[in-house]
């Protein structure tokens, strides 16, 4: 078959795609101005959205929604499942200067096996409380620039997933993360690669380490960017929990069947199968029916 035969073969069955509304799949994010949601899908149906698309950036450009200032009015942002098999390059900036957002959902839907810069991606979301980034993959990242700065009201992250190997620059990444306490790392957390760690821990004042080192204004770069290790290796990170939080039943996954493993136990009193630590869902240091309510609030908002 000749190339040009070819062409118009392949011309016709994309027409005829088009004619049939099967148009192929693309990521875009979409802002809804009535609800102030910015929504990440990975479908065909862009041009049946309401409110304003956008697509998505690329390298260290900032993102449309940005540029065009739509940033500073969204409050939500969703994750649809479909975007689950998107493969997005850049997170450069996504979040940049959403200053009244406080709410991530659907974050589990961000696959990031082909990111390699997330500078600047949480930058100034001085509202947002808690984001899960503990299942984010960054074998390919380069840059984590101030990804985390100024997020203000954020009391700790859990970078257990992350493996920053081939990261060059961490500079600014906490900067200004005034009530963060913990930082969560895992084993696969290293700064070998880094070249840039400027600020990066500057105005964390109320920081902790697992073994109990607390900020101190003459270490603020990467030489205190690993777990602590006490008096003799202070650092500013902790050991990630063995154990899956909300993980009651130990099946290596949180649904439905650990809130009823959990009311069971506080029913029977009876442990028997219980990691009491993971049931231990809203941190305080007790399980009872509050552990209950947090977690049924997580199954619905994928997010502690």
């Amino acid at each position: 078959m000749n190339k040009k035969l070819l062409f118009r073969l392949v011309a016709l069955v994309t027409a005829m795609m088009c004619a049939l509304g099967m148009q192929a799949a693309e990521a875009y994010a979409n802002y809804t101005p009535s609800n102030t949601t910015l929504t990440f899908y990975y479908d065909n149906l862009r041009s049946s959205r309401t409110g304003t698309t956008y697509n998505l950036n690329t390298g260290s450009n900032s993102p449309d929604w940005k540029t065009d200032g739509t940033n500073a009015s969204v409050t939500r942002v969703v994750f649809n499942p479909s975007f689950a098999e998107a493969r997005p390059t850049t997170t450069y900036s996504w979040f940049a200067n959403m200053e009244n957002l406080t709410e991530i959902t659907g974050i589990s839907y961000l696959n990031t096996s082909e990111v390699t810069h997330m500078g600047f991606m949480f930058y100034g979301c001085d509202k947002l409380t808690s984001v899960d980034v503990c299942h984010f993959n960054t074998a390919k990242v380069t840059s984590m620039s101030a990804m985390f700065r100024d997020c203000s009201s954020l009391t700790s992250l859990d970078l257990g997933g992350f493996n920053p190997s081939q990261v060059t620059h961490i500079n600014y990444m906490f900067f200004g993360c005034s009530n963060l306490h913990t930082i969560y790392a895992g084993n696969d957390w290293s700064t070998a690669a880094v070249t840039n760690s400027t600020d990066m821990f500057k105005y964390c004042t109320s920081l902790v380490g697992g073994l109990g080192t607390t900020y101190d204004e003459n270490h603020i770069d990467a030489e205190y960017a690993h777990i602590d290790g006490g008096t003799s290796n202070p650092g500013y990170f902790s050991k990630k929990p063995s154990f899956l939080r909300g993980d009651v039943n130990g099946d290596n996954s949180v649904n439905i069947a650990d809130v009823t493993a959990l009311i069971n136990y506080l029913l029977t009193d009876d442990p028997t199968g219980i990691n009491l630590d993971a049931a231990n869902c809203n941190q305080d240091g007790a399980v009872n029916i509050a552990d209950v309510t947090t977690l049924i609030n997580f199954l619905l908002t994928d997010q502690w």
